[in-house]
């Protein structure tokens, strides 16, 4: 029974952490378009990537009580705020159109990830470190 409660617990802080990403994406999404590349969702998927690479990297040197927090922020949060289905249906419609316009949203969109990884381990260390 104890590992069932457990499960449901996450099953609802996972929910909640969705929630509230999936409503912050929701009202990004609002945001006007600049010109026909999709910058909203790449930028959703840069801050999300920045924001996950640093929780990543702050409890990695952290005690396992924070791991609920890690379930609810990465799991649930930054999960519902991020949306790569939403990049992928982008890069089809950009190719019906620019095959040109399509490549750069998706090189600039993994470029840019993988930059906001790096910066976001390095910024979750310092702060692990401030708070040692």
């Amino acid at each position: 029974m104890q590992k069932q409660s457990g499960f449901l617990t996450e099953l609802i802080v996972v929910g909640i952490g969705g929630a509230i990403g999936g409503s912050a994406r929701y009202l990004l999404g609002l945001v006007p378009s600049i010109g026909a590349m999709p910058v909203m969702t790449m930028l959703i998927n840069w801050i999300g990537t920045f924001l996950l690479a640093s929780l990543g990297a702050y409890l990695a040197n952290r005690e396992s009580r924070l791991q609920p927090w890690q379930t609810f922020i990465g799991t649930g949060v930054i999960g519902g705020f991020t949306t790569f289905s939403t990049m992928i249906l982008q890069v089809n419609q950009q190719a019906l159109t620019s095959m040109t316009n399509a490549i750069i949203y998706v090189v600039l969109t993994l470029g840019g990830g993988l930059i906001m990884l790096k910066i976001g381990q390095k910024f979750g260390r310092k702060v692990s470190e401030v708070r040692s």
